[in-house]
């Protein structure tokens, strides 16, 4: 009988339910030949199969935002932010490696341009894809993505947002069975 080592020396080298579930089964079985372990569970690119293969190649982005904005009973934005995220449909053959750059503010002020068009990015969250190390380094977004549908990124921005779309609302009561609702778009 033949075990794969999903730990070295008491650390885990995968916590992936998907590859996990691989090993352990309800039933017992033995093996004649043991296979190879999946390059999953050895390297470090365990959310993305191997051999992966399209016709066509394709990367659909998707940047999805919603504005929350506090306003005062007079009127006046007292605070805005927007919340968004960036999401992906993968199909590309291989392991490929993708770069995205943002005009991020702290980019701009480290390279000397100007910040007319940069933004801050607040509360960034990740994928496990993402490689962190070079976001720090030089703020470019470098990943091997998940094959299909995932979401690449989370974030926030409080930037001062001018409302699309205003709602005034006015209601007056005449009697004790009659309101009228007076709104403006």
């Amino acid at each position: 009988m033949t075990t794969v080592s999903l730990v070295t020396i008491c650390f885990p080298q995968t916590t992936d339910s998907k590859i996990l579930q691989e090993y352990i089964t309800q039933e017992g079985h033995k093996l004649e030949v043991a296979p190879r372990p999946p390059m999953a569970v050895t390297n470090a690119v365990s959310w993305r199969s191997e051999g992966i293969k399209y016709r066509k190649n394709e990367v659909f982005l998707d940047i999805i935002e919603s504005v929350n904005l506090l306003v005062s009973g007079s009127g006046s934005v007292l605070r805005s932010e927007i919340v968004g995220a960036v999401k992906m449909r993968v199909y590309l053959s291989g392991m490929p490696e993708l770069r995205l750059g943002l005009n991020d503010k702290v980019l701009f002020e480290s390279t000397g341009r100007g910040k007319s068009k940069s933004v801050e990015l607040e509360d960034v969250k990740f994928n496990q894809c993402v490689r962190l190390s070079r976001f720090e380094n030089d703020r470019t977004i470098s990943f091997i993505p998940p094959d299909g549908e995932f979401e690449l990124m989370s974030y926030r921005l409080n930037t001062h947002v001018k409302p699309l779309i205003w709602v005034e609302s006015v209601i007056e009561r005449h009697a004790h069975s009659r309101i009228e609702f007076m709104i403006k778009v």
